[in-house]
């Protein structure tokens, strides 16, 4: 791929998490789109706090403190409950 990132094990660790939080499948109809953006809106509102917690100096536990709680509240909002067009791509 590309040249080497020059960020630090715990901050590509929390970028990463940051993507994985908003990178979601696309929905497969517009009827899946509802859903999608509703686990998408909770997800990157998870994202945005850490985000800011970060920005703001708030992360007083460090970063791999906050790419585990970000992390635990993305597992709590899956990114499922709507077909996606991964899905529909598998069964074709």
């Amino acid at each position: 791929m590309g040249a080497p990132t020059p960020y630090d094990g715990p901050t590509l660790a929390f970028l990463q998490t940051i993507l994985d939080a908003i990178d979601i499948p696309a929905p497969a109809t517009p009827d899946d789109a509802a859903a999608y953006s509703r686990v998408l809106a909770d997800r990157a509102g998870h994202a945005a706090v850490a985000l800011r917690d970060v920005l703001a100096g708030a992360a007083q536990f460090g970063p791999e403190w906050i790419t585990g709680y970000l992390r635990d509240r993305l597992d709590e909002t899956p990114a499922t409950g709507y077909r996606s067009l991964d899905d529909t791509a598998s069964t074709t």
